[in-house]
């Protein structure tokens, strides 16, 4: 790659968290194609779920009081100061049944997810079976 290549990068949302995926052309022609092809390919949303399974999981354990593991730093001290983070939101209690394991379906562990939408929150475990999938089960809702 040369100083002269197009590059085009993509968050499914903000933050230091947040994923990214960066895609280089030697063109705009070459760029648009790829981007075309990773569209085509589902990749967008791929990310966008690997990212909110993950987010969900980590909420999952935090509410039955699992720690994260915490790994010693690989990165050379620069005298730069870390970036400040955001105070990461309270996590989404689970129900008080599902506490000691997620539900299974045909298809493997269920997951717990949360969002919002017009009527307000909602949780819910959904089928790990890929979006639009014929056979993927309906949502438990959570009441």
């Amino acid at each position: 790659m040369t100083r002269d290549d197009f590059v085009v990068s993509f968050k499914p949302h903000t933050g230091y968290d947040a994923p990214l995926l960066a895609i280089k052309g030697a063109t705009a022609a070459d760029v648009a194609d790829k981007v075309g092809s990773v569209e085509a390919t589902g990749l967008f949303a791929i990310i966008g779920n690997a990212d909110k399974a993950f987010k969900a999981a980590y909420n999952l354990g935090s509410a039955v009081g699992a720690t994260p593991v915490q790994h010693p730093s690989t990165v050379p001290v620069t005298g730069y100061a870390q970036p400040a983070q955001p105070p990461a939101a309270p996590p989404a209690a689970p129900p008080a049944a599902a506490a000691p394991g997620a539900p299974t379906c045909p298809h493997g562990t269920k997951t717990y997810k949360t969002g919002q939408s017009a009527r307000g929150e909602w949780r819910a475990w959904m089928c790990p079976a890929r979006k639009g999938t014929p056979d993927q089960c309906p949502p438990e809702w959570i009441k």
